[in-house]
């Protein structure tokens, strides 16, 4: 009896030190592969603003304002690829090429936007957009706990911010003369990806405040900047379709706070 007293003590200091130990270490690769999966969001965005800006300042439509978002989105890439480098230092053979792939991608894309404006700089600008969105998803991918509420939201957020940019990026894509048939697919494709993500944002019930009135912005203008975009067969409105864009983006920054701040928290 003496001696299961004694073992059962022992497993139970064990288990004692074993959450001293281990829930931190835990906490602390959670809140890594949170840094990771949101610079891989991060980078998801920037792949289609810095395009759209590219367009909007080679076609001469808000130029001053479009460069100026160019700049701060390649610096953005920039810091994020750090991020995404420093998570990814112990990751597998593939993760560590992707890592190098972004490299590549980024030393690309600066080199064209230093350069004088032609249509194959502008394909490349699209290529080189897709290319960046891809390998950034692969390490989203890797890196979000799937069972943990908040950080869907707050990926949910981040989502709708991703697909209004690639709304415009298509957008004024399609009035720089790229008129593909599967550029104008894949902006009503993010359209309808837009909507399916909202859906989730409308479920969520925890939202008070300034949340829900920035929820409740989205969706009253929703209706109305969709029909913008819809109609890239029908005319050209870039300016209209930019501030629609940004007018959106502004209350989903607000989710997207929000959500961040839970994740981060532990809340879930």
């Amino acid at each position: 009896m003496k001696f299961s007293i004694v073992k059962t003590l022992k497993y139970a200091g064990a288990a004692m030190l074993c959450a001293l130990y281990c829930a931190p270490a835990f906490a602390a690769d959670s809140s890594h592969d949170l840094l990771t999966m949101e610079a891989a969001e991060n980078i998801r965005f920037s792949s289609q603003a810095i395009t759209k800006a590219y367009f909007y300042k080679q076609q001469s439509v808000r130029p001053d304002h479009a460069a100026e978002v160019l700049k701060k989105s390649l610096a953005l890439l920039k810091k994020d690829l750090i991020v995404i480098q420093d998570g990814l230092k112990n990751g597998d053979k593939e993760e560590k090429n992707i890592v190098v792939f972004l490299e590549y991608t980024l030393d690309e894309l600066l080199d064209i936007v230093n350069k004088p404006y032609s249509r194959e700089s502008g394909a490349l600008m699209i290529d080189y957009s897709e290319s960046l969105l891809e390998g950034a998803e692969f390490v989203a991918s890797r890196h979000i706990h799937k069972n943990n509420a908040e950080e869907n939201m707050l990926v949910a957020a981040e989502e709708q911010l991703f697909l209004l940019e690639r709304i415009n990026k298509f957008y004024i894509a399609y009035q720089a003369g790229f008129r593909d048939y599967n550029n104008v697919v894949q902006l009503k494709q993010a359209v309808q990806d837009f909507e399916t993500t909202l859906a989730q944002i409308n479920a969520y019930t925890k939202y008070a405040g300034g949340t829900l009135t920035s929820r409740n912005k989205i969706n009253e203008f929703w209706p109305v900047a969709k029909e913008f975009f819809v109609d890239i067969q029908k005319g050209a409105l870039p300016v209209i379709v930019l501030a629609s864009v940004e007018k959106l983006e502004k209350e989903l920054r607000v989710l997207e706070d929000f959500h961040h701040n839970n994740a981060s928290s532990g809340n879930n």
